[in-house]
Order: C-alpha cells, then structure tokens, then sequence
C-alpha cells in the first residue's frame, strides 16, 4: 500500500509572496525544488533535427515524447555526483525509476575566456529583415531592417570579462548542488503511448524525498501544415485539446547570411521581440500574451506569414511552433492555517506540458509533417547567421 502524502497548490506560495507588505505569512527554504518539463514533439524531420544522439533515442512508431528533470538542493550533496532516481507508475513505460545524476568531480565546464586586449570584434555582414504578426501582406512599417554594413565595428565592453566569469560562476553553483535527467549515463526518452497520470517520487541523498501526483499527460501532437500556394504563407494547425496558447516562428535566407546576404526572421507576436513564445510560459504568462497580442488564443489554427517575408527569403524558411499547455506546482508541507506560523518549505515541485513542431516551408504539402517516425538521420552542415552561429536544424 503506498504511503498517504499530502501536497499544497504552489500557487499559494506565490500568493503569499505578492500579499500586502506586513501581512505575508513568513516562510523557510524550500530545501529542494525539482522540474519535470514535459513536451511533445512533431514536425519536418524532427528525429534528424534534434542531432544524432538524442534524436535516435526518441521512439519509432507514434507521438515522440521528451522529459527533461532537474532536481536541485540548498545544501551539498555527501557524495560525488550527486545522485538520485524518479520512481513511476507502470503506465509510464520508463521502467521502475530512471537515475538523475550530476557533474563527477573534474568534470570539465564550458570556460568564458574573454579578452579586453581583443579590442575589435568581427563585424557581420548583411542585413536581418524582421518581419511579424500574423498578415498576408506586411504592414507599414516592415520589415524593420538591422544593416550590419550601416552598424560602427562592434567594441568588446570592457566589463565583459568580468561579466562572463560571473555567468561562469553562477552556473557551476547552480549545478555544484544539482542532478538531471538526461544526462550521460541514461537518456532514453519514452515511447508513444505511455502515460504520466498518477503518482511520481524522486529520492535522493542530498534532498528531501518528494512525492507528488500529476493530474495532466503528454499534450496531443501539434501538426502544422504550410501553405504556400498564394502569396503568404499560411500556417494551419490542428486544436490541441489542453492547449493554453500558440506561438510560431520562421527564419529563411540563412545560407546566405554568411555570405552577406538577407536574413529573414518572422514571429506570430505582435511585436518583432523574437524571444517571445520561444521558451516555456506558464498560463498566467500565455494570458497576459494574448492579451496583449503576442500570443495565439487556443481557439486560433491559422496564421499568415506574409508575402514579402516569403519573398525576401526566397520562398523557404525553417518555422517552429509552440503550443503551450497546463502547468502544475507543489509544495510540501500544506501552508499552515495560522496566519502567525512560519512556513518551513521542505520541496517544491514544477511539472510543465507543451507541444513543439517544426515546419519547413516551399516544399509543397511535405513541409508540415506529423508526429510519426522521423527520415533516416543524415549529417547536414548548418547554416550559420550573420554572427557566425550556426543555426539548428538547417542544411547548407
């Protein structure tokens, strides 16, 4: 017989910490928090864009589905790595557990060695036109156009240095006290047909254990079918049933922003800030987002990218899409119901849903594909942007 646990809604947390200055319940830790995201994958050749080794391990046959677990601690693990294991239900399809694990010691971490002395940076080439909203023709006013060859030579801030060492240093910390799932160990993501419901415990040695019960599952599959036999490009999805929001996004020209071409950049939002609905958004965040535009309400399955974006990247452009889902948020113990009592958080625990598909557009009625099995994986060279980065999921 399981163990009888009870859990309190996060949701008070974060009502407690934006109550009336003086009135807020006081609280300690929590001493553990762990993440569990949890998406959904489909689209034009998904298994071969997410790079060899991950891509051969989603599932053949059916819905691809992806989990990513992060357990982190206050305090420092006894032992090196850090060590822990996610125990399912049968439904899952995982096994008994799948083993979270951190950094051995000596491990090497990505090293930010900036030199000041460097002075000048490499100066781009070309331009990025920026185009957005969901318009089968632009607007006045785009595309807002970065010309690199108009831009002063880039100069290193002669801050960067320490700023680097800084960001270096905040991310060994966050993973000094930290284990994952995937990792280098174990990685195999489940298959389709597997189920999330129920309960889920991870235990480790250098945090508290923690039980709780996810109400949701893996989102339906989101298919995007490109269109582009008129002017625009028209974007049609099917409804994700639990889906709180859309958001998409395209790129086109990439193969030649290297070579001081036109880079073309596209986003469903209502503004050109690309970072929106890239990411993950909670609901509060996807409402706030539609209403202000920049975010698809769950009612829409079409958009355009309008005609002159499709010009200008010479009629192919690599899109994605978010369909952003529920989110559930635990903490134990309950809050207490005196007000005057402090609050000792021993966990808290995240678990976010979401469907991601890419598309490919100018490829006829083969640019949207599904939630099945992937091509043959090859080892295409990825174009690069006009910093030189490349680009993921492009061939040049």
């Amino acid at each position: 017989m399981r163990t009888a646990y009870r859990f309190a809604s996060f949701a008070a947390v974060t009502a407690m910490l934006v109550a009336v200055p003086g009135s807020a319940q006081k609280t300690t830790g929590p001493k553990a928090r762990y993440a569990m995201d949890v998406s959904t994958m489909s689209g034009m050749g998904m298994g071969a864009m997410m790079g060899g080794g991950l891509g051969g391990l989603l599932g053949g046959g059916g819905d691809n589905y992806m989990l990513d677990r992060r357990l982190t601690s206050t305090t420092p693990s006894p032992t090196q790595p850090e060590k822990g294991d996610h125990f399912f239900l049968p439904a899952a399809k995982m096994g008994k557990s799948v083993p979270l694990l951190g950094d051995a010691p000596g491990d090497s971490k990505p090293k930010y060695d900036y030199d000041p002395k460097q002075g000048t940076l490499e100066k781009p080439k070309g331009r990025i036109l920026m185009f957005w909203g969901c318009h089968a023709n632009a607007p006045k006013g785009q595309p807002y156009i970065i010309d690199f060859a108009k831009m002063p030579t880039a100069k290193m801030p002669a801050n960067m240095p320490q700023q680097m060492q800084r960001y270096q240093a905040e991310a060994n910390a966050r993973d000094a006290n930290a284990a994952w799932w995937p990792n280098g160990k174990n990685g195999k993501q489940p298959k389709s047909g597997s189920s999330l419901r129920g309960d889920h415990r991870i235990a480790s040695g250098f945090t508290p254990e923690i039980k709780f019960s996810v109400a949701n599952d893996y989102m339906a599959a989101l298919n995007v079918n490109p269109s582009d036999s008129g002017g625009s490009i028209l974007l049609g999805w099917n409804s994700i049933p639990t889906a709180t929001g859309y958001a998409a996004w395209a790129m086109g020209g990439m193969e030649r922003a290297g070579q001081g071409g036109d880079m073309v950049m596209w986003t469903s939002a209502n503004n050109r800030d690309f970072s929106e609905g890239m990411g993950w958004l909670s609901p509060a965040e996807v409402q706030k987002a539609i209403a202000a535009k920049n975010v698809m309400p769950p009612s829409q399955t079409s958009c355009n990218i309008p005609a002159e974006a499709k010009t200008a990247a010479g009629g192919m452009m690599f899109g994605s899409m978010n369909a952003f889902g529920p989110e559930e948020n635990f903490a134990f113990p309950p809050k207490p119901a005196d007000p005057k009592a402090v609050w000792h958080i021993e966990w808290t625990s995240k678990v976010r849903f979401r469907a991601f598909a890419s598309f490919m557009t100018g490829m006829g009625g083969a640019g949207g594909g599904g939630g099945g099995a992937a091509p043959a994986p090859r080892k295409p060279k990825p174009c690069k942007g006009p910093f030189g980065v490349p680009i993921p999921g492009t061939s040049c």
